[in-house]
C-alpha cells in the first residue's frame, strides 16, 4: 500500500511541477517525445494486424488516442519554429503539404520552406521544387523564378548542409524514390501506410540525388532543349541511387554522346 501511495504521489508531483518548455530546443524535444508515444501505439496496432488480432472498435479507439496527440505535437513544432528551430520549421511545412491546397495554405507552406532554405537546410531547398516551384506542371522551364531556383539548388549542392545530423527527413513528393506511375495501393492496411511513409523518409544523399535529378530534368536552353550538363546531373543522381522515373538516361546519352559524370 505504501508503495502504491508513493507512486501516486510521484505522478501527482510530476504533473504539478513538470516544467513547461521555454526554449525552441525544449519544445522540439517535447514534440519528439510525442512522436515516440504515437509510434509506440501504432507499432502495437501493426503487430496485432500482422497477427490477425485487430479488434475494429477497440483498436479504432486506441488509434484515436494516438491521433489526439497530433495537435499537441503540431503546437510544439510551431512554438519551436517561432523560436527559430529550423528542423521544426521544415517538419511544419511538410505537415502542411497536401495534394489539394488553398492559395493561403500553399503560401504558408512555401513561406516555411523559404525560411528553412534561407537557414541552409538542404532538404527544404529540394522540397521547394515540388511544393512551390511546380514548373513540371506548367513546363515553363525558362521562367525567371525557375532559373533562380535552379541557381539556388546548384549553389546548395556545392555546400555542406549544417543540419546533416538531422537526416533522414520526410518529403511529400520524390522524383527518384517514389514510383510516380505505380497504381495506388487500394489495400489501406496499417502496414502499407507505414511502408509508404518510410519510403518517403530520405537520407541526406537521397536528397542530393533528388536535387541532381531536378537539375537533370528541368534545365533547358532558350531553344527548349536540355542543357548539355543535364546528362552529368543525371549520372550524379543515378550514382546516388535515383531510379530515373522519367527514363531520361537513354535519351540523354543519344543526345549528348555519353558525357561522363564529373
Amino acid at each position: 500500500m505504501k508503495l502504491v501511495l508513493a507512486a501516486v504521489l510521484l505522478l501527482l508531483s510530476s504533473a504539478v511541477f513538470a516544467a513547461e518548455p521555454t526554449t525552441p530546443d525544449e519544445y522540439f524535444e517535447q514534440a519528439r517525445q510525442k512522436t515516440e508515444q504515437m509510434t509506440q501505439v501504432l507499432d502495437e496496432l501493426l503487430q496485432r494486424e500482422a497477427d490477425g488480432k485487430l479488434d475494429s472498435e477497440a483498436d479504432a479507439a486506441t488509434l484515436q488516442r494516438a491521433m489526439a496527440i497530433a495537435p499537441q505535437f503540431k503546437h510544439d513544432l510551431q512554438m519551436a519554429s517561432q523560436g527559430g528551430h529550423i528542423i521544426a520549421t521544415y517538419l511544419l511545412a511538410n505537415m502542411g503539404s497536401k495534394p489539394t491546397q488553398t492559395t493561403e495554405e500553399r503560401k504558408q507552406v512555401c513561406e516555411l520552406l523559404q525560411k528553412a532554405m534561407d537557414a541552409g537546410l538542404f532538404a527544404a531547398t529540394v522540397a521547394y521544387f515540388a511544393q512551390c516551384d511546380k514548373v513540371y506542371m506548367r513546363y515553363d522551364f525558362r521562367s525567371a523564378v525557375h532559373l533562380k531556383y535552379l541557381e539556388q539548388l546548384r549553389h546548395r549542392l556545392e555546400r555542406a548542409d549544417g543540419y546533416q545530423d538531422n537526416y533522414p527527413l520526410p518529403i511529400k513528393r520524390s522524383f527518384c524514390f517514389q514510383d510516380l506511375r505505380a497504381p495506388l495501393n487500394t489495400e489501406r492496411t496499417l502496414a502499407n501506410l507505414q511502408a509508404e511513409a518510410k519510403a518517403m523518409l530520405l537520407s541526406y544523399d537521397q536528397y542530393r540525388a533528388e536535387a541532381y535529378y531536378v537539375l537533370a530534368s528541368t534545365s533547358f536552353t532558350e531553344k527548349g532543349q536540355p542543357e548539355k550538363l543535364s546528362l552529368d546531373y543525371l549520372n550524379q543522381a543515378l550514382a546516388l541511387g535515383c531510379t530515373d522515373s522519367l527514363e531520361l538516361k537513354d535519351y540523354y546519352e543519344k543526345e549528348f554522346g555519353g558525357a561522363q559524370t564529373k
